[in-house]
This record gives structure tokens, sequence and C-alpha cells, in this order.
């Protein structure tokens, strides 16, 4: 995956089209990821009993549900825009680098 946890994205579809966030979650096997403050969805939970302690309250919960990551664009730290990414080797080490800019886009 092009995309790691702690980076900046766009979203480029959807409802949520334009809106940025950091990457707080992946999920490779499904090739989603979750992005702060996008796709809010909104979940009803029952109270449940933890072993004595204060039990977890009732209520509708809001919560982050995952992106397809083919919805979601890296932003280049240099150009500040949504960008494509390239793999570019150099050595032994493999680097992230924007293809409109040539920046390095590693954290």
């Amino acid at each position: 995956m092009k995309i790691k946890k702690g980076d900046t994205v766009e979203i480029i579809s959807g409802n949520d089209a334009g809106r940025r966030g950091d990457v707080v979650r992946l999920v490779p096997n499904r090739q989603r990821v979750v992005v702060e403050g996008a796709n809010l969805r909104k979940k009803h939970q029952k109270q449940q009993q933890t072993g004595g302690q204060r039990p977890l309250s009732a209520g509708i919960i809001e919560f982050e549900a995952p992106i397809h990551i083919s919805n979601v664009m890296l932003i280049c730290p240099k150009c500040e825009d949504a960008v494509r990414v390239a793999w570019v080797s150099e050595g032994n080490v493999k680097h992230r680098v924007c293809k409109k800019c040539g920046a390095n886009v590693e954290n």
C-alpha cells in the first residue's frame, strides 16, 4: 500500500469528497483506510457489564468507518496538493516520492 498510518490524505470521491484528514488505521486485507473525521457513521450500542467496573453507557455512538484506498489521495508535504506516489529505490532503501514535484513524502 502506498499510503501509511499518519499520512495526510484527501478524499476524492463520495460524500466527504474534498475533505482532508490523517490516516488513523489501515485495513490492508480489505484495501481500506480509516481517515480522521471522515465517513462518520452512527451505531446504537447496548449497555454492557464490564466485570464489576463502571458499565459502558448505552446510546448512539459515532465512529469513522473505513474508506476504500482508491477513494483517497496522498497530500504532498512540499506542494500541498493531492498527488500520486512512486517508489524509488536508492541502494537497499525504498522511498515514496511525489510524482508531481519529485519530493520525498516519507514521514
